[in-house]
């Protein structure tokens, strides 16, 4: 019997896993069938989780949630947006339309964003209650938007929004780790001049949209920290930026909750950067994570990854779900 009680807290924790899908996605359709950022994304992700032997304990559907409505989710977003941006981007969801060239706005989008920010809240709020891991299933990607524009695919920043509405409920610190290829410059400016946050980003130097490319520069409150990577910069060079620098800044104090931006296209067959991670690298840096920070309270979230076949995006989701499970 002894053994067997010294067994049921490991059980526990490889059954913990809990997914918070944005079931309203769909609504979010590009203009071109050539668009990067398509509803397959987080079907062919989906797909690959399902199919694995990766055991999720929970999968929600995110239009269901009880703990963040869809009023709940309109005043997070109000937490890191003006409301004439907010405003707009419901607005142009009616008929559809376009930001730029990238960020498009589609008949629905509007609902669509909003369930997103409710599957983003939800899994940063179950990781501040030492209930996760979680992960939200969500896109587009919104780590680029900024209190008053959409850019680079995002109408809404979801990271800031689930992050803001934590620390209005009572969280008194949160870090935010952003290993997508792409600065998120947008996470960089909301959080610049909040002390309850610190924001690191291991990114492409060189790459869109142009931020973050100075490391010495930490913002006006030292808690920003950026790493730009050398063009085809690899497992190696990551997984040194992960443990020697972003993990000591983001993890020392300890905070209420880490939440991870997790973008996938750093990938090396992506087809919006150079550099050449494999699905594997994804789950050695959960590990590390989890080396040194409690599983319990780490919440990740979908930003980019566009590179659906072979070595690409679900591959590395699942991977990444795999070692949230099982890992260190």
């Amino acid at each position: 019997m002894q053994p067997l009680l010294r067994l049921l807290p490991l059980l526990a924790t490889l059954q913990a896993l809990t997914i918070i899908e944005q079931s309203l996605h769909k609504l979010h359709r590009p203009p071109s069938a050539n668009h990067a950022e398509v509803p397959e994304r987080l079907e062919s992700a989906k797909a690959a989780l399902l199919a694995s032997d990766v055991k999720v304990k929970d999968w929600r559907n995110a239009v269901n949630s009880t703990t963040c409505t869809v009023f709940d989710a309109v005043d997070a977003l109000k937490l890191v947006h003006d409301v004439e941006h907010l405003r707009e981007v419901q607005a142009m969801s009616k008929t559809g339309g376009g930001f730029d060239t990238d960020t498009y706005c589609a008949p629905g989008s509007w609902e669509a964003v909003l369930d997103g920010t409710r599957a983003w809240a939800d899994a940063v709020a179950l990781a501040v209650d030492d209930e996760g891991p979680a992960f939200a299933l969500s896109r587009p990607a919104g780590h680029h938007a900024t209190r008053t524009t959409a850019m680079g695919f995002g109408l809404v920043n979801y990271a800031c929004a689930a992050v803001a509405r934590a620390l209005e409920g009572g969280a008194s610190a949160v870090s935010i780790l952003d290993w997508d290829v792409h600065h998120g410059n947008g996470v960089a400016a909301i959080f610049g001049q909040e002390p309850r946050v610190r924001y690191c980003s291991i990114h492409e130097a060189g790459g869109f949209p142009g931020t973050g490319q100075d490391e010495s520069d930490r913002g006006a409150l030292g808690n920003i920290l950026n790493l730009p990577l050398p063009k085809g910069s690899g497992s190696d060079e990551y997984f040194a930026a992960l443990r020697d620098k972003a993990l000591p800044f983001l993890l020392d104090p300890e905070p209420d909750c880490l939440l991870v931006c997790s973008g996938y296209d750093a990938l090396e067959p992506d087809p919006l950067a150079t550099m050449t991670l494999q699905p594997s690298d994804f789950a050695r840096s959960v590990d590390a994570i989890l080396a040194r920070y409690p599983r319990t309270r780490v919440a990740l979230g979908l930003e980019g990854g566009y590179a659906l076949g072979e070595n690409g995006m679900p591959e590395a989701f699942t991977e990444t779900c795999r070692a949230l499970v099982d890992g260190a």
